[in-house]
């Protein structure tokens, strides 16, 4: 993980360019089981001013996950892009999604932690096969459509028209 470690205190004031290969072993570094294996290239362009930095994150390429219905391994594509800002302040910690107050005294940023957070973001909660997503779209008709409108219903149990005269007749 040592290469994901930028050092920002060597850096000057204007626009820096990194590229990162990403691969398996780069997820095995973190405790999880979200994502175990991929094929990602990250790009970061960092601008360091005397008040703040700023760094755009472009991730693109694919990770391999394990389908929700069936249980089998595919390729997800990643196009994902995210931009953090690193605020000089008297503390550590971070304020918003995307801004981060850092010490003047900070002299390098683990751009590492933030392109494995990028990629869980970009991770679908449901994760289906790509088989499955035509099945799916029929499968929701069913569930949460219904042929009949309620007025139908309604009109073909005499109780209810009986009902639904009364409804007419009153004025609101």
């Amino acid at each position: 993980m040592r290469k994901f470690v930028i050092d920002i205190y060597k850096l000057s004031s204007k626009v820096h360019h990194y590229e990162f290969d990403i691969d398996d072993t780069f997820f095995s570094h973190f405790e999880q089981d979200l994502v175990d294996a991929g094929s990602l290239i990250a790009k970061i362009e960092l601008e360091k001013n005397d008040s703040f930095l700023v760094m755009e994150v472009k991730i693109t390429g694919t990770v391999q996950l394990i389908c929700d219905r069936s249980l089998d391994k595919f390729q997800y594509p990643l196009d994902e892009m995210r931009r953090v800002i690193f605020k000089y302040g008297d503390e550590e910690q971070e304020l918003d999604h995307d801004v981060v107050m850092i010490t003047s005294e900070t002299q390098q940023i683990n751009v590492g932690q933030y392109i494995f957070e990028f990629v869980g973001l970009a991770v679908p909660m449901k994760k289906l096969h790509p088989r499955f997503t035509e099945s799916d779209e029929e499968f929701g008709a069913l569930v949460y459509q219904s042929n009949k409108s309620q007025d139908s219903v309604l009109e073909t149990d005499p109780r209810w028209s009986k009902l639904n005269e009364l409804k007419k007749n009153q004025k609101i």
